[in-house]
């Protein structure tokens, strides 16, 4: 490489190998990696994006260990090849030569060398980088057909770290989205059943925290998956706009599950009062408050049912605060509680006089406060 290329380094308490993978795949670089971690050196080759090459000073990821390993070659071939073995030869060559292996299979062990050398790294914690920006790489430099970004979301999958997924995850409020053009890029990584479930949540932008609430993975595994998603460029930040609105708009559901958990609280008393007085009548008590409700507030209780002690179930009636395409939620549930409960006032009038619907106004004034 030429003195004018660009050369970096840092530590890997900074960052991530899986992350420093992610922003030479963004960018299209063609760099070299150097890693030292751990008493070793593993150097990989990146071609436009693309890892093309690896190698290793781990003795235990040369290509004699990674096929004894692997069971393509038995201890007496891998120890006949070894002791065969001279400074200018190489073992691929020397098992070709003993018949070992096929010359066609030759270049897929390297691959496979090549891909275990970057799984290994990828879980590495402590150690330093450097990169070498360059336009060419290396001469005698091996391009290999590997599998970028699979290889990488396979590096990811096996990492047992949460210090590392978090470090590459950063906050739980972090609002991800989907990056333009995931759905097609997807398809052509040929993505597990986990990660099909967590890119599935981003048809519009999501915190990691809100995520691994509805994900049915455990925390652990879907941050790691997120984080996967995200070292390939199928995720990745959402735009400060966006963030601001996502934001805004998870505090406004939760003063939303506030406010009608104030009103349940409310309709669940009243309907322990009216059941005690009538039973199990209070069920058709019920639909009689249900009657006043307008024909534009019905739709919003669809899916529900009021049974459990007259409950109102904030996911559905959020679900179905969505699917009405309504701007203001805030308006349109304070409208449906409050019918609710004038419905229950009426009622209570109606059936015991009303002393009994002074004691209901008297509770109600309660949710003013």
């Amino acid at each position: 490489m030429s003195e004018d290329d660009l050369s970096i380094q840092g530590t890997l308490a900074e960052t991530t190998v899986p992350d420093l993978f992610r922003s030479l795949v963004r960018s299209g670089e063609t760099a070299v990696v150097s890693l030292d971690a751990i008493g070793r050196n593993d150097t990989i080759y990146f071609q436009e994006g693309r890892i093309i090459y690896a190698s290793s000073t781990d003795l235990d990821m040369g290509l004699g260990e990674i096929l004894l390993r692997n069971g393509r070659i038995d201890l007496h071939q891998y120890n006949t090849a070894m002791d065969r073995i001279v400074v200018a030869r190489r073992i691929g060559t020397t098992l070709v030569e003993l018949g070992y292996l096929e010359p066609d299979e030759l270049i897929r062990a390297v691959e496979q060398q090549a891909s275990a050398i970057v799984l290994n790294a990828m879980a590495y914690r402590t150690g330093s980088y450097t990169i070498e920006f360059s336009s060419h790489l290396p001469d005698g430099t091996l391009t290999l057909p590997l599998a970028t970004e699979r290889l990488i979301l396979d590096g990811v999958r096996h990492i047992e770290f949460w210090s590392l997924i978090i470090r590459g995850i950063g906050r739980l409020d972090r609002v991800l989205q989907a990056s333009p053009g995931a759905e097609a890029k997807s398809y052509s990584l040929e993505l597990t059943d986990d990660e099909s479930h967590i890119l599935s949540y981003f048809n519009e932008p999501q915190t990691v925290e809100s995520v691994c609430a509805r994900s049915y993975l455990s925390d652990f595994i879907t941050c790691r998956t997120l984080w996967g998603l995200l070292t390939v460029n199928l995720l990745c930040d959402a735009e400060e706009s966006t963030v601001d609105e996502k934001r805004a708009a998870e505090f406004n559901e939760y003063e939303l599950e506030a406010l009608v958990e104030k009103y349940n609280t409310l309709f669940q008393t009243i309907f322990g009062i009216v059941f005690q007085k009538i039973g199990d009548h209070v069920y058709d008590f019920m639909d009689r408050v249900i009657r006043h409700l307008s024909p534009e507030t019905m739709p919003y209780l669809s899916g529900m049912s009021m049974v459990n002690e007259a409950r109102i179930d904030f996911d559905q009636l959020l679900n179905n605060l969505i699917a009405s395409g309504s701007s203001d939620h805030s308006a349109v549930v304070q409208n449906v509680l409050n019918e609710l409960l004038y419905g229950w006032i009426f009622e209570i009038k109606s059936e015991f006089g009303p002393e009994m619907e002074a004691q209901v106004v008297k509770m109600a004034e309660g949710l003013k406060r």
